[in-house]
């Protein structure tokens, strides 16, 4: 059924409030692109055997009851955003019979269908019922209700609710000590504290010392279009266990975070495609700094820009501290909205077609992952693609149950699926050579990977082109550079 039809009624409004400044971001990208599925969070779950589908109703219905962000609508009041909660009411599971498993387009159809946030709470369930391997049920939620941190709280009430539905019995889900209505609340106020405007004043400043535009290579002409219509696509790849294992030893020893070396390599790689000496990439770090918060669903995610700047005759392992400084001191202004900073940081950008502070993006993921043992009625949740992007290209590093997986998200109309291919090939190999010998040179670290003993590769840009000597010499000697 789709929620811009959808007839069913909405239970009354128990309060308005303010959004969070990181539900404002998304809610206005939402007004952009209206019908956009860039902010849906698909998770599929393979249940094993079949699901029962009243005692999903109970549960899910028993998990949005707890969580007052999933039974949410979003609305304008006074020419402001704000947020309904509603009472809490049945949530709907929709149901598909199939006798073989579903085709892989219904799934994506039903992953990609738009929210209407003003209509409807972000959270849908559809089970397909009748799969020889067991049934499929998909939760899609909007982003301005979940992040990853979310997953844990999440799944671990709907375990609980779903067991104790099945067996007859009222859930153990007490009320939380806060809700995420208290939390924007919090964040509004604490936002517009002397304090936090003079921080947001003083790391704009620091920003405009990066020249914006970043571009990977030759990148394809385009106009700029709103930031939730980026058509997307994946690359995605395996990160090898024994390169994982090197890479936490080294930031052991260089009392950093795997996220400090990772950060390192990729840095490299993009100060190679780009030729830049100085340049910004953007992390997403969580606002959960309160014990309250922990154990809540909601949406806490702001982007965070970091000032880069690798210089080719520093060693790997001299890299990583400097890296490590300004990760730390990006991370403590975490709290600085990015929409304001990046207004402040770079004005006029759209006007001049220059796209947004942030271009490429690197992120970590380690939180908690839920219960997916014998205790629960399915396996791991999948999160799908939505084919669409939210930077021009962001990497993506993930550690599972099943090892450590990298992705290379893209812009389609930025660049190709070559361009993501070989990013990813060229972090892996020079992330290895790094590891092998963190004293060299980052002039001369490799992008492709090499027996022993063999020459030394030129630095290819894609398949042909050789940047050792139109690039990298040039800013050795600091006469080379997009500056622009």
């Amino acid at each position: 059924m789709d929620p811009r039809h959808d007839s069913r009624p909405l239970p009354e409004a128990a309060r308005t409030a303010p959004l969070s400044t990181a539900q404002e971001r998304l809610w206005f990208i939402d007004a952009a692109a209206p019908g956009s599925a860039a902010y849906n969070v698909p998770l599929l779950l393979r249940w094993r055997g079949a699901v029962d589908v009243a005692a999903l109703t109970k549960a899910l219905t028993a998990v949005t009851a707890r969580h007052e962000v999933l039974r949410t609508v979003y609305a304008l009041r006074d020419g402001q955003p704000v947020q309904i909660v509603v009472d809490a009411h049945p949530v709907p599971v929709d149901t598909v019979a199939c006798a073989a498993h579903p085709r892989p387009e219904a799934i994506d159809r039903e992953a990609r269908r738009p929210f209407d946030l003003a209509a409807r709470p972000p959270l849908r369930c559809t089970v397909w019922q009748g799969a020889p391997e067991g049934d499929l049920v998909l939760l899609n939620i909007h982003h301005i209700a979940v992040d990853g941190w979310s997953l844990l709280p999440l799944f671990t009430d709907l375990a609980e609710a779903y067991g104790a539905a099945v067996d007859g019995a009222a859930p153990h889900l007490p009320d939380l000590p806060l809700q995420y209505t208290d939390y924007a609340a919090l964040e509004k106020e604490a936002c517009a504290s002397p304090a936090i405007l003079r921080k947001l004043a003083e790391r704009a400043d620091q920003l405009l010392s990066c020249p914006g535009h970043l571009v990977l290579g030759e990148r394809k002409a385009h106009s700029l279009v709103p930031e939730g219509a980026r058509r997307g696509a994946q690359h995605t790849f395996r990160l090898d266990p024994n390169l994982w294992t090197d890479v936490a030893d080294l930031a052991a020893r260089l009392r950093a975070t795997p996220y400090t070396v990772l950060l390192a390599a990729f840095q490299t790689v993009v100060q190679r495609w780009s030729a830049r000496e100085r340049f910004i990439l953007g992390t997403v770090a969580a606002d959960r700094q309160l014990p309250d918060l922990e154990k809540l669903v909601g949406f806490f995610v702001n982007t965070v820009p970091l000032i880069c700047h690798p210089e080719p005759d520093q060693s790997f392992e001299e890299l990583c501290l400097q890296v490590r400084a300004e990760a730390y001191r990006a991370l403590t202004l975490s709290r600085l909205p990015y929409d304001r900073l990046s207004a402040a940081a770079a004005p006029g950008r759209a006007e001049a077609g220059l796209g947004p502070l942030v271009e490429i993006g690197f992120g970590l993921q380690n939180m908690p992952a839920p219960p997916t043992d014998g205790s629960v009625a399915w396996e791991a949740p999948e999160l799908l693609p939505t084919g669409s992007a939210k930077f021009g290209l962001l990497l993506l590093v993930e550690e599972g149950p099943d090892g450590v997986r990298g992705t290379v998200e893209y812009d389609l109309d930025l660049y190709g699926p070559e361009l993501a291919e070989s990013v990813a090939e060229q972090f892996q190999a020079l992330l290895a050579a790094a590891l092998a010998d963190p004293t060299c040179a980052l002039r001369r670290l490799p992008l492709t990977r090499r027996p022993p003993g063999a020459a030394h590769p030129g630095i290819v840009q894609g398949e042909r082109r050789d940047l050792v000597a139109e690039r990298l010499a040039l800013l050795a000697t600091g006469h080379g550079g997009n500056r622009s």
